[in-house]
């Protein structure tokens, strides 16, 4: 079989190397199609929003259980916790993500902010209940920019509390937000400084990257073990095709003598 990638770590779970798929509505059955057939691809999956308190409880159970059954962390979307920040019941949210069968857990603010000590207290009390813990810094708001200096030092104080790997905003639009110009381009400035901020913590930074592009981009600047999130379920298998230079867009890359061999 053709090994054009050979980093790239295939077997789970991965420290790094994580794929993380947003899911907006997917059914029990198109969930168990995914996992048969690109599962061994898939980290973790993100109900996305606050829709996982939209689902009956039993179908909420049973899809977890699919999910984690098959070596998949799954976690509701940040916006809960937010809420529940808000509402002064960030305990009783907790609890109730840990009640229903969740690994992970997602603290944000990028709507609501949250004071340091409130989201320290939020990391250690999730890890406390045996829960992963995914923290996501940026705003969600465009007109909102969030000094590189700032969104590290919040990173670099994330992993210190205890955080598994920390999410850049993105966004489901992957455009005009976090490291993306209003096109959806890559601002290579950004990547710089934050990974140069960050230093020996990279592999612990999820990077939102929904547009096909970007995630080839990122592969090519970070290799094929880098950390990529609001990944599509149509675009899993394809992912990891170029994780392993096995698409065009990252062959040349990772195989630069067959393109020579070819001009």
């Amino acid at each position: 079989m053709p090994n054009i990638a050979p980093d790239r770590i295939k077997v789970k779970p991965r420290p790094y190397g994580i794929t993380m798929m947003l899911d907006r509505c997917q059914g029990l059955k198109a969930t168990e199609d995914l996992i048969h057939m690109a599962g061994e691809y898939l980290d973790q999956i993100k109900l996305s929003f606050g829709t996982a308190v939209m689902l009956s409880e039993a179908f909420l159970r049973d899809k977890i259980d699919l999910v984690v059954d098959n070596q998949i962390d799954i976690y509701p979307g940040g916006t809960l916790m937010e809420i529940a920040f808000q509402q002064r019941n960030d305990t009783q949210y907790i609890d109730w993500v840990k009640n229903c069968g969740f690994t992970t857990i997602e603290i944000s603010d990028g709507i609501y902010k949250v004071n340091r000590q409130k989201r320290d207290d939020s990391i250690k009390r999730s890890r406390g209940y045996g829960l992963k813990v995914m923290t996501e810094v940026g705003k969600k708001d465009p007109e909102i920019e969030i000094p590189i200096s700032q969104l590290c030092d919040d990173i670099n104080a994330d992993l210190e509390s205890g955080a598994d790997k920390v999410i850049i905003e993105g966004r489901e639009s992957g455009m005009n937000i976090g490291i993306y110009d209003k096109n959806g381009i890559i601002q290579e400035d950004k990547v710089e400084a934050i990974l140069e901020g960050v230093g020996h913590r990279q592999n612990d930074i999820i990077w939102e990257a929904p547009r096909q592009h970007q995630q080839a981009s990122l592969i090519i600047r970070c290799g094929s073990n880098v950390n990529l999130g609001n990944i599509l379920p149509r675009d899993v298998l394809g992912l990891e095709a170029l994780r392993r230079g096995l698409r065009y867009e990252t062959l040349s890359h990772f195989a630069p003598e067959l393109k020579a061999e070819n001009e």
